[in-house]
C-alpha cells in the first residue's frame, strides 16, 4: 500500500484485460473507510483489514465486476455499491449490497460524493472528495484514463456508452474544483496527476473538443 496523502492510499498495481494497469484506492473519511474500484490481491485485503477495514466498496462501472468481488467482501466485511444500471451485469452469487438510483449526486455527511457520470458506459460513477488535507480528489474511474501520459476518453456502446452523455458528463465534471486526478486504469505509465483549476478546465475542454470533432 502506498500512502498518497494523510487520508488516501493506493492499492498496488494490477493488470486488467492483459493491457490495462489498474489501481484501487483506500480513503479514510471522518465517518467511514472507503474502497474505490476493485483489486484481487488477498494479502492487500488483509492489510486493509488491519488498517481498520472497509465499510463500503464502490465500483466505478461494470468492467470492475469479477468473481473475486465475493471473496474480497468476505475478507473486508464491506458493502458493495454501484449505480443501479450496473445490476444487469452481475450474475452468479455476487450482487451489490446497495444500488444508487437516479442521477445523484449521492453525498454523505462526510462530504464524499458519488457522481453518476454516464458516457463511457451507462453505469459509470466518479467520486469526489474535498479532503481535510486541503486537496480536492476526483476519482475518474474509466471516464477519463491515461494512455501513455495523455488523458483520453472512450465510449463503449456495447455497455450503453454514449458520446452525447459523455460530453454532458465532462461538462459537469469541469465545474468541480479539482486538485488531484486519480484514474482507475492506464495504458503505459500510470501516474496520479495534480492540476490547477486552469489546467483542469483546459484538459476537459480538450477532451470535449476531441469527442465532438
Amino acid at each position: 500500500m502506498k500512502k498518497i496523502y494523510d487520508d488516501l492510499w493506493q492499492v498496488p498495481l494490477e493488470k486488467r484485460f492483459t493491457t490495462l494497469l489498474s489501481h484501487a484506492y483506500f480513503l479514510k473519511t471522518p465517518d467511514r473507510n472507503i474502497l474505490i474500484s476493485h483489486f484481487e490481491n488477498q494479502d492487500v485485503a488483509h492489510q486493509l483489514r488491519e488498517m481498520g477495514g472497509v465499510d463500503e466498496q464502490y465500483l466505478t462501472h461494470n468492467h470492475e465486476i469479477s468473481e473475486s468481488l465475493g471473496e474480497l467482501r468476505l475478507v473486508l466485511g464491506s458493502k458493495l455499491i454501484g449505480h443501479e444500471n450496473i445490476a444487469k451485469f452481475f450474475s452468479g452469487d455476487v450482487a451489490p449490497d446497495r444500488l444508487l438510483e437516479g442521477t445523484g449526486p449521492f453525498a454523505g455527511n462526510d462530504g464524499f460524493q458519488a457522481l453518476y457520470t454516464p458516457g463511457h458506459t451507462d453505469n459509470n460513477l466518479c467520486f469526489y472528495y474535498a479532503s481535510p488535507t486541503g486537496k480536492n480528489y476526483l476519482f475518474t474511474g474509466d471516464t477519463i484514463y491515461l494512455d501513455n501520459g495523455r488523458f483520453r476518453t472512450l465510449v463503449m456502446t456495447s455497455d450503453g456508452g454514449n458520446r452525447q452523455e459523455l460530453v454532458a458528463t465532462l461538462r459537469r465534471l469541469r465545474e468541480l474544483p479539482v486538485d488531484v486526478i486519480l484514474c482507475s486504469v492506464a495504458m503505459g505509465h500510470y501516474e496520479i496527476v495534480e492540476v490547477t483549476q486552469s489546467e483542469w478546465h483546459d484538459l476537459i475542454d480538450e477532451k470535449i473538443w476531441e469527442i465532438l470533432d
